[in-house]
């Protein structure tokens, strides 16, 4: 009698266990119907503004992560759908977010329904520096960048001291700045060191970067970048050149980077007859460059291709390099993609010729293409 309570219970059991199984993968399934033209099982494609949403065709949720300019009242809808499905509302179609996130599809007597959930991207700006204020800034191209942003960006700026860096200071940040610039050493200060906890929550979650000059060092720091190329480095109390410094994306490239939106997105860098970006003209420089030598990565010698290994490697997009470079060894622009451990997306700039104050005083024609890729870079991100 014990043997057989034993196994009845055994079975009572398993038999709950079924059931309960059934009943929740009755759940995950609650946008789909077997009785349903094969059609419908997928919704290729949707986009809400441009921006591609991830489709969960069994549970009927499309998912998009919106700017924060975004007017949810007025979002165009584009879907693609297998031939022969009307979606409704129709591709193309003007809609309010507020009021209806409701989309479906039909073929013949079939329909599956959809809803769209949206987020929207924090809307901050944050600079950092280990200055209590911009006004106190140490560096003239650093304070000049941030006074720059500042300006630019106006209500959606922040600027947080080192010392204030945690994850609550940078809930509402949505593209961290950090540009570093110094005579005689390469090294970034113990007090940005100390935060690599915090920066590496901040991206790993999501959130964005744009490093500039030595502050390029910080991406490997943080683990994101794992290349160990960012060799080339100069810090020394510059001097004068009489030549124009220009940058290359795509001239010497075996693929073109010219149409990344980094040059493009909000302002059109220009170029010169050659097909170059000019940054800075004759006079004095400091000339700090903090980029990537890719030479080592494919035997023998500079190659095209490298620019091309790095990706494949690192996951880093190079899209610059110096003008006149023709073999893909030095990477001056990078942006680096987001990982299964970095949901945020970084973009290094370490070209020494991109400086922000000239210390000659003089006029720098090209300044608007050096502020244009910064702002391009950042508007990129903002995005993302």
């Amino acid at each position: 009698m014990k043997n057989y309570n034993k196994r009845t219970f055994f079975y009572q059991v398993v038999l709950f266990g079924f059931l309960s199984l059934l009943i929740i993968s009755c759940d995950a399934r609650d946008n789909y119907n077997d009785d349903a033209d094969s059609k419908l099982s997928i919704l290729e494609s949707v986009s809400i503004n441009g921006v591609p949403g991830s489709i969960d065709n069994l549970s009927g949720v499309i998912s998009v992560v919106l700017p924060n300019t975004t007017n949810l009242e007025s979002v165009l809808l584009e879907t693609t759908t297998p031939s022969g499905v009307i979606s409704s509302p129709a591709s193309g179609t003007t809609i309010n977010l507020k009021s209806n996130r409701a989309v479906s599809v039909s073929f013949s007597n079939s329909k599956r329904n959809y809803v769209i959930d949206y987020k929207i991207l924090p809307s901050r700006i944050a600079f950092i520096n280990e200055a209590a204020a911009i006004g106190d800034i140490a560096d003239d191209d650093t304070k000049a960048f941030a006074q720059w942003a500042k300006d630019t960006y106006k209500e959606d700026f922040v600027y947080i001291p080192f010392n204030d860096l945690t994850i609550g200071s940078l809930a509402e940040v949505n593209v961290l700045l950090f540009y570093y610039d110094q005579v005689g050493s390469s090294a970034l200060p113990a007090a940005i060191l100390n935060k690599k906890n915090v920066i590496t929550q901040f991206v790993a979650e999501g959130g964005k970067m744009l490093t500039g000059g030595m502050a390029n060092s910080y991406i490997g720091e943080i683990g994101r970048d794992k290349s160990g190329l960012l060799t080339i480095r100069s810090n020394g109390a510059g001097g004068n050149n009489n030549d124009i410094w220009s940058i290359d994306a795509g001239v010497n490239f075996q693929n073109d980077q010219r149409n990344s939106p980094v040059f493009n997105i909000t302002t059109v860098i220009s170029t010169d007859s050659n097909g170059y970006f000019p940054v800075i003209n004759g006079g004095f420089k400091e000339d700090h460059n903090t980029m990537w030598d890719l030479g080592p990565l494919l035997a023998a010698g500079h190659q095209l291709g490298q620019f091309g290994e790095f990706q494949r490697l690192y996951g880093g997009k190079v899209l610059a390099t110096w003008s006149g470079v023709s073999d893909e060894a030095v990477a001056g622009i990078i942006e680096f993609m987001p990982t299964p451990v970095f949901a945020g997306t970084i973009i290094g700039i370490g070209f020494g010729g991109m400086e922000w104050s000239m210390n000659d005083n003089r006029i720098n024609p090209y300044a608007n293409n050096v502020k244009g890729i910064y702002r391009n870079s950042i508007d990129y991100l903002r995005t993302k």
